[in-house]
């Protein structure tokens, strides 16, 4: 057996093609039967022209009587064909090359039987399809009417897999089977591994099934299994392993196993072994139904024993702390009809640091994820909403909602004025309840109306838009029992107007390559006037649920100012600059100070496509100084190098600079450096180096991450090319770091 120690990862979509060549039939016009033909040994050389004859570069099917094959003329080449007197048999050697559709077949010796519609080729046989699959051998037989064949031995091509068997059969247009034979991704002639089986059936664009398997690194047997099932719908790896060493874990092996029950059922097993935590095991499952939507159940569980020791083989200076740690999570989508959905989600976890210590993505995303049900119904105007939430982990604050029912009105037009109406008017039994152990709740329910009236108008060339309106909210308790059943108003008014100038300058030019085909300016100032009226009931006098509660008075003037700088590039606008400045400025009714409030700064600008700056800021004019400043510049060098630069300036928090290099060595091997340093103390917060190797099928990562605070990594990462979603990951990171994206901390 071959033999090569680079290690690999399996994976197979065979697609099976076959092409239909139709009957060849010749026929001598006038010609007597006891004249001498050709014979089926007789040779004519391609090309050449025989009286009454028909040609054999076009193959046409013959309409005396039914055809085996199919109907569509093919075109047939070859350096000699040969034809029966009857018509029923064809046959085409040297050079062969046949064309249908997309399908090429090219070989030394082909041979067609009208009768039983099969062709037999040999010699060099190559199938291809659209240049994206190809099967090649020997020797090949097939039935063009039952698209059924056998190959004997063959190879076989459908990107990114590869294989071969001594024996390989298409048993209808959807199943193939092979014997004796092997699956890869590496395209070597002796593939760095394979996964070698007696028999495998292939189901094209579906499944692949391996009974009795043997994987290979090279020659060498590593791994015996029964039965193994490769997805071919997608480039999802059957089992995933992620081994490690982690300070709080030891040593680590996390595995997921993908099953599929059928098409509307599959997930992963996950079972988990930590040297300092004991076993943990789980499932998911992502389902469809046929007529009540998809979802996806997740669980996991754990027995969690702490060790007191470094490694679990030394003496235990205390005693082992075990406790039960579990997650459990549903989460399901229903399209009832065009206009009507519903999902909801219900999310149950042991305690409140277990996403951060095992689930770590999931924690980044939603820290504290809710129980919730929402129906949802389009209207021919507005929208209609059913909403519950409800606390199912009792170390969690939160605000059920038992139930919610809201109508959303957009903004309408009245008639033919150009008057604009709109409505939000939402209906809420609510409870307040704060984390165990206490049992403090607060409840009320709310009938919140909300109404606004406009006016849409052009002024010259300033847009204006006035409005007026009131929101009235009942509750049936607040915070003194005495003023129970209490009814809340509130009027507001504003306006909002704005305008655009433009100037074209007919300048072009390509220095440093901008590709500048004439410059446009676009100039958007706007300002809005927003006024809120003293509340009938204060915000004091309510338990506070969510914002509608917390309304107050209002009144402030916004002003903005957007500046746009525009090219055409191919016959496509590109914008090469967006800066938006704004403020508000605080009437003296509004609570606290007047005058203008915090300057906001925002600029993008990418004056070519490998290069892209931005820049955002807040300043306090009432304390007269910058309060937040970020800024990020990007730069594409190619394939061969990349960098980017980031800088978190905050004036209460830190003043952080962060960088990332990467540049190619050679096509083999590439280096990525990425550090955070933290200018205000002078500490080099983190650093991180990742070597990559391209090792043909495979992408391997070697990291090196050290972390003010909290140590050092060593981690290394195999991602198998044919299957970028695949990762096996040797270490404890699973986030990818980069410029600008690290989130301010303190020293």
């Amino acid at each position: 057996m071959d033999a090569n120690p680079v290690i690999k990862k399996t994976g197979i979509a065979l697609i099976l093609l076959a092409v239909s060549i139709p009957v060849f039939i010749l026929g001598f016009a006038g010609a007597e039967e006891t004249q001498p033909v050709a014979a089926p040994s007789a040779a004519v050389p391609s090309g050449g022209v025989q009286p009454d004859v028909l040609q054999p570069d076009e193959v046409q099917p013959d309409e005396s009587g039914p055809a085996a094959g199919p109907a569509t003329s093919v075109e047939l080449n070859g350096d000699i064909i040969e034809y029966s007197m009857d018509g029923n048999k064809v046959t085409a050697q040297g050079n062969v090359v046949i064309f249908y559709n997309d399908v090429t077949l090219t070989c030394d010796r082909v041979e067609f039987s009208r009768n039983t519609g099969t062709a037999h080729a040999k010699g060099n046989v190559r199938l291809i399809k659209g240049g994206e699959s190809e099967i090649s051998g020997e020797e090949m037989t097939f039935n063009f009417e039952k698209m059924t064949g056998d190959f004997a031995p063959a190879s076989i091509f459908a990107n990114p897999y590869y294989g071969k068997g001594e024996e390989v059969s298409k048993l209808d247009a959807g199943h193939i089977l092979m014997r004796k034979g092997y699956i890869t991704t590496c395209d070597h002639d002796r593939p760095h591994y394979r996964i070698a089986a007696g028999k495998i059936d292939i189901y094209p664009k579906d499944k692949m099934v391996a009974r009795k398997v043997c994987m290979k690194i090279g020659g060498v047997p590593v791994l015996y299994i029964p039965k193994f099932s490769q997805d071919l719908t997608g480039k999802r790896p059957r089992f995933v392993f992620t081994p490690g060493y982690d300070k709080e874990w030891g040593m680590f092996l996390l595995t997921a196993m993908r099953y599929e029950l059928n098409d509307n059922v599959k997930g992963f097993l996950h079972f988990d072994a930590r040297e300092k935590k004991d076993i943990a095991s789980g499932f998911d499952v992502t389902y469809k139904t046929p007529h009540a939507g998809s979802g996806t159940i997740r669980t996991y569980y754990m027995n969690e024993r702490s060790i007191t020791s470094k490694h679990f083989y030394q003496p235990r200076p205390s005693p082992t702390i075990e406790r039960e740690r579990f997650k459990a999570e549903w989460r399901h989508k229903w399209d009832i009809d065009q206009k009507t959905n519903a999902i909801w989600q219900y999310y149950k976890l042991s305690d409140n640091t277990l996403l951060k210590e095992y689930f770590e993505r999931e924690f980044d995303k939603d820290g504290s994820p809710d129980t919730f049900f929402l129906l949802t119904r389009n209207l021919t105007s507005g929208v209609m909403s059913f909403r519950t939430d409800k606390r199912v982990n009792r170390f969690e604050g939160m605000v059920e909602r038992l139930p919610e029912l809201r109508y959303d009105l957009s903004s309408q037009k009245i008639g033919e004025t150009n008057f604009y109406a709109r409505n939000t008017t939402i209906y809420s039994n609510l409870s307040s309840k704060e984390a165990s152990p206490t049992e403090v709740r607060r409840e009320t329910m709310r009938l919140d109306a909300d109404n606004e009236l406009s006016y849409a108008m052009k002024v010259g060339f300033i847009e204006l838009r006035p409005f007026v309106g009131g929101e009235h909210t009942y509750y049936s308790k607040t915070k003194d029992p005495e003023e129970y059943d209490a009814i809340r108003g509130i009027f507001r008014t504003g306006a909002s107007l704005s305008t655009k100038f433009y100037r074209v300058f007919d300048t072009a030019t390509d220095r440093w390559g901008l590709d500048i085909n004439r410059l446009r300016h676009i100039v958007t100032p706007s300002v809005s006037y927003f006024y809120n009226h003293t509340p009938t009931f204060t915000s004091n006098d309510l338990d506070s649920f969510d914002g509608i509660d917390s309304k107050d008075i209002g009144h402030s003037v916004n002003f903005s100012v957007e500046n746009k700088l525009q090219t055409k590039r191919n016959n496509d606008v590109v914008e090469l600059l967006r800066a938006v400045i704004g403020t508000d400025f605080a009437l003296k009714e509004n609570p606290g100070k007047g005058g203008f409030n915090v300057i906001t700064t925002d600029i993008d600008f990418r004056p070519v496509d490998r290069i892209m700056f931005y820049f955002d800021s807040t300043y306090d004019t009432r304390e007269e100084y910058l309060t937040t400043a970020n800024f990020d510049m990007y730069i594409n060098g190619g394939k061969n190098w990349w960098g980017n630069i980031g800088k978190r300036w905050s004036r209460q928090v830190d003043d952080q600079i962060t960088t990332e290099l990467g540049y190619k060595l050679n096509p083999k091997w590439a280096i990525k450096t990425y550090n955070r340093f933290n200018v205000r103390s002078g500490q080099h917060k983190e650093q991180q180096l990742t070597l990559t190797r391209d090792l043909h099928e495979w992408t391997m990562d070697i990291n090196f991450n050290e972390t003010r605070s909290q140590g050092s990594e060593i981690w290394i990462v195999f991602t198998l090319k044919a299957f970028p979603d695949f990762v096996v990951d040797l270490g404890t990171s699973f986030n990818k770091r980069k410029a600008g994206s690290q989130s301010s901390e303190g020293d």
